[in-house]
């Protein structure tokens, strides 16, 4: 896997961790395209987002490894990026939220409706839906499919983060030293956690298993159905960024955390243990925030050696035989709208209607 962080100095650096018997951290890349504070970045299996102080998001291709450009659409600092399927969305300064296509970068919808900085976003996992958090005291619930809010919610402090779990069942909303669980369509929350200082980062890790961490020096995890407690201690600063990935093992992650001393830590997690696996340290810049990209991977395979090297095999493809159709007849209708064309064939003496796909034109 890969680790991305991007930097109050404005380089963006990126480890990789190759998970064998031991860890071992190999530098990767230093991006110095930011003229600002880097304040957010999003990965998804090929592209890498980074939003900045100086209004710009700049794009990288993480399989051929060049530059793709950048995207100057918002009018204030880019607080906060999110990739969900072939889209990209990104918060601002400027209240706005836009939502990109991937590959052509255009500028699909741009949501309006908060009245000041937008802090944090969050898609559901069905990518209908879509959270944010603004530092006008509200909530809103936007629909990405009409681009329009559906619902908001007035909140009673300034809201730093807000989040859905895996599956979409419940989300959270960071507020200085509290994060508030809810589940959607209630307006109460179902689970309260506090600390005494204040949490800069926290997590879904599996749709019970939230991770938090902060000015506390320490990551906690909480399985929320019997609210279970685990304290990972290891940093000498405050967490500034979480992220993770699945592993083979069933129920267990792998939890990468980041301080604001440069230190970066690897923990091997599930629902009742925890155990520090390896770290390596960032010289000479101050994280800020942080992704982990694995490529086309969906886990990676925890603490195993490397597989051996297959020699390549072909293998023929049957001919398939052809079929001899008589057709009788053919009704075809108009084109315009994407109406669909159908031909009545025999064949073997049966009867049947065959759609013929047709691209919408405009």
């Amino acid at each position: 896997m890969e680790i991305v962080i991007g930097t109050y100095e404005g380089p963006i650096i990126s480890y990789a961790a190759k998970l064998s018997e031991e860890i071992n951290f190999e530098p990767q890349f230093v991006e110095k395209s930011h003229s600002g504070c880097v304040k957010s970045v999003a990965c998804n299996n090929r592209y890498l987002a980074t939003g900045s102080s100086d209004e710009s998001i700049r794009l990288l291709d993480l399989h051929k490894r060049v530059e793709l450009g950048a995207l100057m659409q918002h009018s204030g600092t880019v607080n906060c990026l999110a990739f969900h399927g072939s889209h990209l969305l990104s918060g601002s300064d400027d209240g706005t939220i836009c939502v990109y296509q991937c590959g052509s970068w255009e500028c699909l919808k741009i949501l309006k409706g908060h009245t000041a900085a937008v802090t944090q976003l969050s898609v559901h996992p069905s990518g209908v839906l879509a959270l944010s958090v603004s530092r006008d005291k509200t909530l809103k619930t936007w629909s990405l499919i009409t681009g329009k809010p559906v619902h908001t919610v007035n909140l009673q402090t300034l809201p730093d983060n807000v989040i859905w779990n895996t599956d979409g069942s419940t989300y959270a909303i960071l507020s200085d030293k509290e994060i508030l669980v809810f589940q959607p369509h209630s307006g109460k929350p179902v689970r309260t956690y506090t600390s005494p200082k204040r949490i800069v980062s926290c997590k879904f890790l599996s749709p019970t298993l939230l991770v938090y961490g902060g000015e506390m020096k320490d990551i906690t995890v909480v399985e929320i159905e019997n609210n279970s407690v685990q304290t990972l201690s290891g940093h000498n600063a405050r967490i500034k960024s979480l992220d993770f990935v699945r592993s083979d093992v069933k129920d267990h992650f792998l939890l990468v955390s980041v301080s604001s001393d440069g230190e970066i830590k690897i923990w091997a997690l599930s629902q009742d243990s925890h155990d520090l696996i390896g770290g390596t340290t960032l010289n000479n810049n101050r994280p800020v925030c942080m992704c982990v990209y694995t490529g086309e991977k969906k886990y990676v395979k925890q603490m195993t050696t490397p597989a051996p090297t297959l020699k390549h095999q072909e293998v023929k493809k049957p001919k398939k035989k052809k079929i001899k159709r008589k057709v009788l007849f053919a009704n075809i209708h108009a084109i315009q709208g994407g109406k669909s064309i159908t031909r009545k064939l025999k064949h073997k003496k049966r009867y049947r209607i065959i759609p013929l796909a047709l691209e919408h034109t405009t």
